[in-house]
């Protein structure tokens, strides 16, 4: 009898440490906040989203250019549209480096795109 109860009490505790909260995404972890930007451009990386971040590459910059051309540069140089103005003005679709998430759609774009036209207050 004492026995059943040893390893009753000792699955409750193992039941009881699985929950809590914490990254759902062992890939990305719990978000490193950006600092509050001071320009148009801004560096950015995977952990700064956590597992909302939405590319194949793990970091960039991201600028608001004139216009409102919300735009993703990614460690190569190359310059990616974040949004259908800067897509309009010429710059390649961001979609070559769009990640697919657990289910296999692709991650949203929303908060990098926020992100990056937070910066508009900065362009002249």
């Amino acid at each position: 009898m004492l026995m059943i109860g040893m390893v009753c009490c000792g699955a409750l505790s193992v039941a009881a440490c699985g929950g809590g909260s914490g990254a759902k995404d062992a890939a990305h972890p719990s978000p490193v906040p950006l600092p509050e930007p001071t320009s148009n451009s801004q560096a950015v990386a995977s952990q700064n989203l956590g597992h909302l971040w939405p590319l194949t590459v793990d970091n960039g910059t991201i600028e608001c250019r004139a216009g409102e051309l919300a735009v993703f540069v990614a460690p190569d140089g190359k310059s990616y549209a974040l949004n259908d103005k800067a897509e309009q003005s010429g710059l390649a679709s961001i979609e070559p480096l769009r990640a697919n998430g657990a289910g296999g759609d692709k991650i949203s774009l929303g908060a990098l795109r926020s992100r990056t036209l937070q910066l508009c207050k900065f362009t002249g």
